[in-house]
């Protein structure tokens, strides 16, 4: 039983090294009548559009079923990573399975389970894969429609994307920095800056958030108070010998050896453990700290630097490091 509500049974989603089996999927499901997104039949309908935001209506919005053909290549895909944020945002939202997996290798997929079923390509040519979509379409998925009818009416709104861009004072793109959203009830999300310095976030409930930011050659960035309703630009400042780090309960800091872990005391103080590292020459641990003030870490290899707290609730703390000169 097809669902009609859709503009396509299902999208196809996948790298462009992968791109001869998935064709030879998409012609499959063509001959069977069964509407498929798949780039290279949407070649004029794609021309002249904003990629950007069309692509993530359709895998978020306009298609009963994705079916994401995992690689090493995906993985490394800044395209591919977009619709499988936007996958990801529609999964969210629903009952029932909507992003089918399937594997042409072992890659690790951020947010696909180990768990979850999925399709080993190796031992599955492209009409049988497209033989086994056409069964799952054909499957009757009344009871979940069902069900998500009566969810929805409970939902005040749909889960939605929100992007944070990052870039130096030369607009150049920061890649690979580290962004945590953080609510006041210490509830968080976390993402990295892509090659277009683009840190992605799904957003299924309404807050005001902190915006944590943190790159090994970039000092720490902190906002309060953000609505994720439209997409910010950030604009962050290189100081030489400076670093910053965003720790979820425990870490460790680029150039020393060992780990760190702060804790909240139960008078609200502020403490820090070292795992093989000294704090301020041999202090007792835990070592009480206050934010903004730093302190001194070093480990046994004679590595040294100043430590700065800059935020910390719950399990995430925010910290800038400088090396430390000795005297």
């Amino acid at each position: 039983m097809k669902n009609n509500s859709y503009e396509y049974d299902v999208a196809l989603s996948f790298a462009g090294e992968n791109r001869a089996y998935v064709e030879e999927v998409a012609n499959s499901l063509n001959k069977k009548g069964i509407k498929v997104f798949y780039d290279l039949f949407e070649e004029a309908n794609l021309w002249g559009k904003n990629l950007y935001e069309y692509l993530s209506e359709i895998y978020q919005n306009k298609a009963q079923y994705t079916v994401l053909f995992i690689s090493g290549f995906y993985n490394q895909k800044l395209w591919t990573n977009h619709e499988r944020v936007s996958m990801q945002a529609r999964a969210f939202q629903e009952s029932r399975e909507y992003i089918l997996p399937a594997r042409f290798d072992d890659t690790e997929i951020p947010g696909i389970l180990k768990t979850v079923g999925y399709i080993d390509l190796q031992q599955k040519t492209p009409e049988e894969l497209a033989s086994l979509i056409e069964k799952k379409l054909n499957k009757d998925q009344t009871f979940f429609r069902r069900r998500w009818s009566k969810l929805s009416t409970m939902i005040s709104a749909k889960p939605f994307i929100f992007s944070i861009k990052i870039q130096d004072k030369n607009k150049a793109l920061i890649k690979n920095a580290k962004v945590v959203l953080i609510a006041n009830n210490a509830t968080y999300l976390e993402g990295v800056s892509d090659e277009k310095g683009l840190a992605h976030f799904i957003i299924r409930t309404r807050k005001l958030y902190t915006v944590l930011i943190a790159h090994p050659q970039y000092p720490a960035v902190i906002f309060n108070n953000v609505n994720p309703k439209e997409d910010i630009e950030v604009t962050i400042e290189k100081t030489n010998g400076f670093g910053s780090q965003i720790i979820n309960k425990s870490g460790e800091i680029p150039g020393l050896t060992g780990k760190i872990e702060p804790v909240h005391k139960s008078d609200n103080q502020l403490a820090l453990y070292a795992d093989n590292i000294a704090i301020e020459e041999g202090s007792h641990q835990p070592h009480d700290f206050q934010l903004n003030k730093s302190i001194v870490l070093e480990d046994n290899s004679g590595n040294s630097i100043h430590l700065t707290f800059r935020f910390f609730l719950g399990r995430i703390a925010l910290v800038d490091y400088s090396k430390h000169q000795s005297v």
